[in-house]
């Protein structure tokens, strides 16, 4: 299985899979009663007045707008991990989940961007813990998925024409660690010997 060396369909996929996440955590408060707002209402309503959003035409006009925001937001994802680095990487896919989470559920909801404005208190908890879930899954999926060479500052603008393998590279990993548990023996060894040569040397003396 060949790494994806491409930042754009890294992007679509993570962003993707992480919606994914997203949805299956608005429809747990759905279920639970807790909430009835989800990420496709929000969206359907950037296109549709209110009123339109729960009718069938309205649900999957929701659906396919969520889908293609949270693809746009993957394909950043992969640019700010570039920048950022791919350390604590829930932590940061949880920063940029809320981020974007306060940035379109609230600023351009206020602005006007969507007509489902303003909600409860509940489906805006609801939503902000479905961000996290989709911060974090979706940066999960773009570090196990994409080439390491992508999350390098230095190569924001490489073109990367021979993608890393995931194989080769879990079997370079075991590699370099079969050295070390070799040197441990050797160091155990060589401690073993010098403690029975000590030994002797003073069953010698007495």
């Amino acid at each position: 299985m060949r790494k994806i060396n491409d930042r754009f369909w890294l992007g679509l996929i993570s962003g993707l899979g992480g919606n994914i996440a997203k949805i299956i955590t608005e429809q747990v408060f759905t279920k639970i009663g807790y909430t009835k707002t989800n990420g496709y209402t929000t969206a359907a309503g950037i296109f549709l007045k209110k009123s339109r959003v729960a009718s069938p035409s309205g649900r999957a006009v929701g659906i396919i707008a969520d889908n293609m925001i949270a693809a746009g937001l993957g394909v950043t994802c992969i640019y700010w991990l570039t920048l950022m680095g791919k350390d604590k990487l829930l932590l940061k896919g949880a920063g940029l989940g809320a981020a974007e989470w306060a940035a379109l559920y609230g600023v351009f909801s206020k602005l006007g961007a969507t007509a489902i404005y303003p909600v409860k208190p509940e489906d805006a908890i609801a939503t902000f813990i479905s961000h996290l879930v989709f911060g974090m899954t979706k940066i999960t999926i773009a570090v196990n998925l994409g080439d390491s060479r992508l999350f390098k500052p230095k190569n924001l603008t490489l073109e990367i024409n021979h993608p890393q393998n995931l194989a080769s590279e879990i079997k370079e990993k075991n590699n370099n660690l079969q050295p070390q548990k070799l040197l441990g023996k050797k160091r155990y060894v060589h401690s073993s010997d010098n403690s029975h040569r000590s030994l002797a040397h003073l069953q010698s003396h007495t």
